[in-house]
């Protein structure tokens, strides 16, 4: 998500605004949706993270009721008063108790926690204060080594898990563009302009991430939003730039080189990708955002890197071809609340457009609070082939799929699917009690802390 707005929420929003949205919430879940009343498919409520607004030491009472009773799976947390990462502690583990209660694994608590200017947990909070994404590149570039991104990445895991937080959405892989729609929005923010830099940051990041073994490391924003057109989070049309298979490739490789680099340590459940809202017709020409695209969330990210795939088209309209990525780890999308598509939607046209993206190959959704319940129900109704007939045909439309029949047995797959990756990544990282430390964050990297400031000086 886009610094200046989650600035914006993390101004705006407070717990009482937080409580109107999911009344609100509640309203647009009659606009035709239909509320599920069978035996509920126990895995859906993993497929679905929450903007949580606010960190307070009990959690929330209505939280804690979709953790129990349907295995919300995991949460986005924002931090507008400010607490303490003790707190925060806290917190995981009162939600943990409830998804012991519910049956279910415990869930992924995240945080944008890449670099300073997306840090959610500061030194005010007990952390250590990071420095830019583009202070990194510089200090590889410097000192000829990625010894800094490892350390990067070993502070933010270390302090992250000692808070109760077990997923940092960032640092970002996306390589700065000067002459993009938006080189404002990455001109700090992304490690550097030179992919071959990033591709070593990333990496050591990866290595740290999984030898440290508590903190899900989701880099972003799958294929790349470097070279975009424009800001998804207004403009629901965005696309690349990369318009060659030279360029794309270059944005790809830092994924490419990271997904290699897990897949062979056997640390595959500790990385994953968030993906982005934007188009990327040389990847795949229909031009569907990469959200809800099966070439790039199955085929690409998925496929053996050995098996050629040619789903899109260069800026002569001729066919690229392009290797897979052989991604074992989870796909996170990026915020449905921001993304400029899902503006003046009703809450049934929402909940159709999450399940396209699962359906897609997505494996967790990033909606808002609001918006949990009714999708809740819409997909336990598409897995129980419950949604009313007029629905049904309209997924069907527009999912693509030739009938309804054929849409629920790929449903049911992609159930199955995602929810084993899932478990299979929690399970690696443990629950809470098994890395939660005491005291301040920082305490727990502070044999680290000294030759970081050092190589970012």
């Amino acid at each position: 998500m886009h610094r200046f707005l989650r600035t914006a929420l993390a101004l705006t929003a407070v717990l009482s605004l937080a409580g109107c949205a999911a009344d609100q919430g509640e309203e647009d879940a009659n606009d035709g949706a239909s509320a599920f009343t069978g035996s509920p498919q126990a895995d859906i409520g993993q497929f679905f993270m929450i903007e949580h607004y606010g960190v307070v030491g009990n959690g929330f009472a209505d939280v804690h009721s979709m953790v129990k009773n349907k295995h919300l799976g995991a949460l986005i947390l924002w931090n507008p008063e400010n607490a303490a990462g003790t707190v925060a502690r806290q917190m995981a583990t009162s939600y943990a108790a409830s998804a012991k209660a519910g049956g279910t694994s415990e869930l992924f608590i995240a945080a944008d926690q890449e670099e300073k200017g997306t840090q959610r947990f500061k030194s005010r909070h007990g952390f250590t204060d990071l420095v830019p994404g583009n202070a990194l590149g510089a200090a590889v570039a410097k000192h000829g080594d990625a010894k800094v991104c490892d350390l990067h990445a070993r502070i933010t895991s270390r302090e992250m898990a000692s808070a109760g937080l077990n997923m940092t959405l960032g640092t970002v892989s996306d390589v700065y563009t000067k002459d993009s729609g938006t080189p404002g929005m990455f001109r700090s923010r992304a490690i550097s302009s030179d992919a071959n830099i990033i591709t070593e940051c990333v990496e050591a990041m990866t290595g740290a991430y999984g030898e440290e073994g508590h903190v899900v490391f989701i880099t972003k924003h799958f294929p790349g939003l470097g070279n975009a057109s424009g800001n998804t989070d207004v403009d629901p049309k965005v696309k690349t730039y990369s318009t060659t298979k030279e360029k794309i490739e270059n944005e790809l490789s830092p994924y490419r080189t990271a997904t290699a680099s897990v897949n062979q340590q056997g640390t595959s459940s500790f990385f994953g990708a968030m993906i982005s809202h934007a188009s990327y017709p040389i990847l795949d020409a229909s031009n569907t955002p990469a959200t809800l695209s099966e070439p790039i969330l199955n085929e690409l990210l998925r496929s053996a890197p050995a098996k050629q795939l040619s789903n899109g088209v260069d800026k002569s309209n001729a066919k690229v071809s392009v290797a897979g990525m052989g991604l074992q780890g989870l796909t996170v999308s990026d915020a449905f609340w921001t993304w400029g598509a899902v503006k003046g939607l009703s809450a049934t046209q929402r909940n159709r457009l999450m399940a396209r993206s699962f359906l897609a190959g997505m494996d967790i959704l990033m909606i808002s609070k609001a918006d949990f319940n009714g999708g809740w129900d819409y997909f336990q109704n598409v897995y129980a082939g419950t949604l009313p007939a007029a629905e049904q045909a309209a997924l069907v439309s527009e999912a693509g799929e030739p009938s309804f029949a054929a849409l629920q047995t790929k449903f049911k797959a992609r159930v199955t699917e995602s929810a084993k990756r899932i478990k299979t990544a929690k399970d690696k990282v443990g629950p809470v009690a098994s890395f939660a430390g005491r005291g301040e964050p920082r305490e727990a990297s502070k044999e680290y802390q000294s030759e970081y400031a050092r190589l970012t000086q």
